[in-house]
């Protein structure tokens, strides 16, 4: 197939015009979406990408599922990446998969010991309370400020084909690598968090902030900073970057 020179002119542009601008990649965590980042609106030179993470495609549920497995599928996205924003599940990934020398904004996730934790739920006897009986409903509807539940479920309900399960099949495999805060150390490292943030609350900020270095911006919300306060979220995202030019 062959192309117009019009045609030529116009690819090159658009190539030229990602080329020059700041790419940014923005990886989600559970029961959530690529949505979660949707409200966020960037600056005109910003492209943002938001990756489907392995294993949270709605009715899909990956018996195999691993946390190895799940940073692969989306390696080449933050390998290019100028910015990578890891929220809940997705910041464990951009800690396993930063470069030293790139910038990465977290929000809402833990690095250590927490997640053995999480491996517990899905023991026999806890499961049933975790996952069979509330799934990701209650950890949307709780996870958040109350005037915001309505519209996380609204936008994510739809997602939550076979939630349960998958839910519970990710907690089983969520063993991270030891030292991820250590290697980020060499990363130039963002904290956003939710003041209000009950499954990842302020101590755990804390603690990454001061294993990795980090700045620490706060909001006035929940665990879904990105949905429940994007203009607060993308005025960080900013402030981050205008540091790293600085």
């Amino acid at each position: 197939m062959s192309l117009r020179l019009g045609d030529m002119n116009s690819t090159h542009r658009r190539n030229k015009d990602e080329l020059m601008s700041l790419r940014v990649t923005a990886l989600h965590g559970l029961p959530t979406s690529p949505r979660l980042f949707e409200r966020l609106v960037l600056e005109p030179d910003w492209h943002l990408v938001s990756p489907k993470l392995r294993g949270l495609t709605p009715g899909e549920v990956d018996l195999e599922w691993s946390l190895e497995s799940c940073a692969e599928s989306v390696r080449e996205h933050v390998r290019d990446a100028d910015l990578i924003v890891g929220h809940d599940l997705g910041g464990v990934l951009a800690a396993m998969l930063a470069e030293p020398g790139q910038q990465v904004v977290l929000s809402g996730t833990a690095l250590g010991w927490y997640w053995a934790a999480i491996r517990f739920t899905a023991l026999p006897g806890f499961r049933v309370l975790f996952y069979r009986r509330y799934a990701g409903k209650r950890f949307l509807s709780r996870g958040c400020r109350p005037e915001h539940a309505d519209s996380l479920l609204a936008a994510f309900d739809s997602e939550g084909l076979g939630w349960s399960q998958q839910m519970e099949s990710i907690a089983r495999g969520m063993k991270p690598p030891s030292g991820l805060s250590e290697r980020l150390r060499a990363c130039d490292v963002h904290l956003i968090w939710g003041r209000s943030d009950p499954w990842y609350p302020p101590l755990i900020a804390r603690k990454i902030q001061r294993e990795t270095g980090a700045r620490l911006h706060w909001l006035e919300c929940g665990h879904f900073a990105p949905w429940e306060d994007p203009t607060g979220f993308q005025q960080a995202l900013h402030a981050a970057r205008s540091s790293a030019l600085k």
